[in-house]
């Protein structure tokens, strides 16, 4: 940004650092030219009606970007800018794919309890292959079993830990939705 003359405040300073990120897809010479009409509007509302009320009337710093952006022909938003309904759908997805790992973790584990001998995490010497499971019993002689007496634990401390962050991102998830910024842009 160019030099500010001295008359400006904090406030202006506040406005306009966030006026110059929401337009960081322009170059910076439109950027600067923008900031420097911006600053100079402000100067001049501020001089006439104080400058809490010029603030006012200059709007949020992204909506006087979307418009600068719009005049100068640039699609898209202001960056930073995101579609909130996204989030909610988005981590519903994940909290649905940790819910999986939570039910694949319980199987293990009960299956590791009816037989240990033929559940855990194995290596492939042959192939090089790792995988976690019930191996064929008559394959396990081949097979190099890699979490030992840890794979009970491991099991449950991942079905713990998915089941708790699938729950509370369903939490978040609708807490989100039900937002009245939830069906906002900003």
């Amino acid at each position: 940004m160019r030099d500010r003359p001295v008359n400006s405040t904090p406030q202006i300073e506040t406005y306009l650092r966030e006026l110059a990120r929401a337009l960081t897809r322009l170059s910076a010479h439109e950027r600067d030219d923008i900031l420097a009409e911006t600053h100079s509007h402000l100067a001049e509302r501020c001089a006439l009606l104080g400058e809490a009320e010029a603030l006012r009337l200059m709007g949020p710093p992204r909506a006087l970007a979307r418009s600068y952006m719009a005049a100068t022909g640039h699609a898209g938003r202001p960056a930073g800018e995101r579609i909130v309904p996204l989030l909610p759908a988005t981590m519903l997805v994940g909290a649905c794919l940790l819910w999986v790992c939570t039910i694949i973790s319980v199987t293990l584990l009960l299956a590791e309890l009816a037989e240990p001998t033929l559940v855990s995490i194995w290596l492939n010497a042959s192939t090089g292959n790792v995988f976690v499971g019930a191996a064929n019993p008559d394959m396990v002689s081949l097979l190099t079993d890699l979490a030992g007496p840890w794979f009970l634990p491991l099991a449950a401390i991942t079905g713990l830990l998915a089941g708790a962050s699938g729950s509370a991102m369903i939490r978040a998830a609708w807490r989100e939705f039900r937002s009245p910024r939830g069906l906002a842009i900003h």
